[in-house]
């Protein structure tokens, strides 16, 4: 009898493993591919405008995210009306209803947090999911949050955290939000303080991350309505105004502007919409020492920038252990593939500049984390290499295709 070994995803029969292979680029497009909606402005907003019976148009250009796509149809299974158009979504809601199967919420860890506690108020079971990535991923701090907030929750256990079953109502007057880890629980919170039946005095504990995500999240509550926020939140009417401007997603800048490094091309970096939640990354900042506390999301593209340029260390983004991926640790393993070297630091990362890519040996693991992924195409695009993870760049930048030349 054949010896039987243990089933994985990439030895079972009908999972081979999938890899895309990106080729070296001659000739450079001189043409930036159409950037991506923020997905943190546009997911915020497309939730609150979902709370409202009129009608709200959420206007935008490009192609939006996997990421905001889950958000769009965990709403409509909630009562939404969310048809697209060629200039947005336009959005009609109202109160929100129990939806009569699981919300999967994709790749999408903001999605899943935010609707945690808009989905406590039913006071009826529902239950979140998400793929793969998303089970693996850390969600104490907002199932901490639910159960401190008086929220029956049970969820999964052992290598898969979700899915997670809620069933409210909001019981508890006070609560101390963990901020340490990320911000989208406090976010979260505020965001779903419409339906709190009691005033609710809020403590945050730690030193807080992203904190321009919650400041964004504090500017969408009150564009619909939301008092001031302090240490208190009480109930309020949700009323969105009747059009939003979401503005592109200045993050993936980044990846442009190590393609026209690797290239000595000049593919347009600027804006016409500013956002607000990632610094300017221009030539003459990516050196020495940067804080990226409140931009983590830039880490693998800017640490990849600086192996290439005069190095320097990236400080302030230990929260970014908790990502799609350990990018932290996974950036230097990744970086480490194209023959560049890059130390891991307690709070960020550190590397000696003037390094030069390296054709990989071997299939270049991504680990299903799409900023590692597009980085990875970027810096193929000079040598070629065999990624894993394909597709995954979806989840924030559809058409990111369009930078580099795939097979």
């Amino acid at each position: 009898m054949r010896a039987l070994r243990k089933w994985s995803p990439s030895n079972g029969p009908n999972n081979p493993l999938k890899t895309t292979l990106i080729l070296p680029i001659e000739d450079n497009p001189m043409a930036k591919p159409p950037l991506s909606p923020s997905k943190s402005h546009l997911i915020r907003w497309a939730m609150m405008a979902a709370l409202n019976e009129k009608k709200t148009m959420l206007r935008f250009e490009g192609i939006p995210g996997e990421d905001a796509e889950s958000m769009r149809r965990c709403l409509i299974q909630m009562g939404a009306k969310i048809e697209p158009s060629s200039d947005g979504w336009q959005v009609r809601g109202g109160v929100f209803r129990r939806p009569i199967s699981v919300l999967h919420c994709g790749n999408s860890a903001t999605a899943l947090r935010l609707l945690a506690i808009q989905v406590a108020s039913l006071a009826e079971p529902v239950m979140l999911d998400g793929d793969a990535n998303l089970r693996a991923r850390d969600h104490s701090p907002i199932v901490q949050l639910l159960r401190d907030l008086g929220v029956e929750v049970s969820q999964g256990s052992g290598p898969e955290l979700l899915p997670l079953l809620i069933k409210g109502p909001i019981s508890n007057s006070s609560v101390k939000v963990d901020v340490s880890m990320s911000s989208q629980p406090l976010s979260a919170l505020i965001l779903a303080s419409h339906s709190l039946n009691q005033e609710t005095q809020v403590e945050t504990t730690g030193k807080q991350v992203s904190q321009a995500h919650g400041e964004l999240s504090k500017q969408v509550g009150q564009q619909c309505g939301m008092p001031e926020f302090s240490n208190t939140l009480n109930k309020w009417n949700v009323n969105p105004p009747s059009e939003v401007k979401i503005p592109a997603d200045s993050s993936l800048l980044a990846f442009i502007h190590l393609f026209n490094h690797l290239h000595a091309s000049d593919i347009p970096i600027e804006l016409n919409t500013k956002d607000l939640l990632y610094p300017e990354v221009l030539d003459s900042q990516i050196q020495g020492k940067i804080n990226l506390s409140t931009a983590n999301d830039l880490i693998t593209p800017i640490a990849a920038l600086m192996c290439l340029k005069t190095g320097g260390e990236i400080t302030g983004v230990a929260h970014a252990r908790y990502k799609e991926s350990n990018r932290i640790e996974k950036t230097v393993e990744m970086l480490k593939s194209f023959g560049l070297e890059a130390e891991a630091t307690a709070d960020g990362l550190r590397m000696e500049g003037g390094q030069e890519v390296a054709v990989p040996t071997e299939i270049v693991a991504c680990f299903g984390d799409h900023r590692m992924f597009m980085t990875a195409a970027v810096l193929a695009t000079k040598v070629g290499a065999e990624l894993d993870s394909p597709g995954c760049y979806r989840v924030s930048w559809p058409e990111f295709s369009k930078l580099v030349q795939m097979k």
